[in-house]
């Protein structure tokens, strides 16, 4: 409770505000899980998992020239994780850390179930899941006012000897009973070697219909000013309201190198969530993947995961 007071007294300090005229808000949560995972013909793993609790410290303010900020800090038992700021104002928004203005609002990805995963292993296996985007938050954004249901975003990243520009765009309209909003998102990295520079697309778009939501998308990732790898994955994702308690989701997608013809990967997932009660929910989700690299997987090899997941928040 100690840390988590000074840290709601940094917060105040560092934004210029009296604790007198800030919402300060302090929300946090737990995760239990169990997860099941299997490869075709190799190993098959069973693990029980407790995530450490996480606190999120949060305030805002409301200045006398009626431009608003806000802040937010989450925190774990090992310490600080993220920070966040923005000031937002008729202009639109500047946001400053991770967790200010965040750029995955203009990517698309369909891994829409509570949980996505795979037996197989980052980076040995493959780069990037079909189902996912590759886009960056930046450090420090901007992003403009919805203009007729149109905005966009810019923003920049700067690790010294790495360097992300981001851009985002999407328009958002209501159509024969529908909301569609589409979305387009780019991401450029300097790493400063020429053979993992990386350049990144995320094109899709979101329909909401009733209880039910629809994603389609397109992502693309780029590795090397020569462009020696790149990925480009491709799939749609649902998820349907049934009650107040009960949503199910679903996903397919499916991945390929343009620079390598023997790389193939599918990933599906179905899931459940279930408000046991405000506060409390259960989430059952189940991947099936395929893939085939060329290197450690020279034939089309399955996996498949499971896990089930107890979130608790206050």
């Amino acid at each position: 409770m100690r840390k988590v007071l000074l840290a709601t007294t940094a917060l105040v300090a560092a934004g210029g505000i009296s604790a007198a005229s800030a919402d300060v808000s302090i929300s946090g949560g737990y995760e239990a899980a169990y997860t099941s995972s299997d490869i075709s013909g190799g190993t098959s793993t069973n693990a029980i998992s407790a995530e450490n609790m996480d606190y999120t410290i949060s305030f805002s303010n409301t200045l006398d020239n009626g431009m608003s900020l806000s802040g937010t800090v989450n925190t774990s038992q090992t310490g600080v994780e993220e920070t966040g700021a923005t000031i937002t104002g008729d202009f639109g928004s500047l946001g400053f850390g991770p967790l200010g203005e965040k750029a995955t609002g203009f990517a698309t990805a369909v891994d829409v179930t509570p949980d996505e995963g795979s037996s197989f292993t980052a980076a040995t296996d493959y780069n990037v899941l079909p189902a996912d985007e590759s886009i960056s938050d930046p450090a420090i954004s901007y992003l403009s006012p919805s203009m007729g249901g149109f905005s966009f975003m810019l923003g920049r990243t700067d690790g010294g000897t790495a360097e992300n520009t981001i851009y985002g765009a999407k328009f958002t309209t209501d159509t024969a009973g529908a909301t569609v909003t589409l979305k387009y998102a780019t991401d450029e990295g300097d790493t400063g070697v020429a053979t993992t520079n990386t350049s990144a697309s995320s094109l899709g778009v979101v329909i909401g219909l009733g209880n039910a939501t629809i994603t389609m998308a397109q992502n693309e990732k780029d590795t090397g000013d020569t462009v020696t790898e790149a990925l480009v994955g491709t799939g749609v994702g649902v998820k349907y309201v049934v009650s107040d308690s009960v949503t199910l989701t679903a996903y397919s997608a499916s991945g390929d190198d343009d620079k390598d013809t023997t790389y193939e990967l599918t990933d599906t997932g179905v899931g459940i969530s279930y408000t046991v009660t405000p506060g409390m929910v259960l989430h059952v989700t189940h991947n099936d993947q395929d893939l085939k690299n060329g290197s450690t997987y020279t034939t089309s090899t399955s996996a498949s995961r499971t896990s089930v997941n107890l979130n608790l928040t206050f």
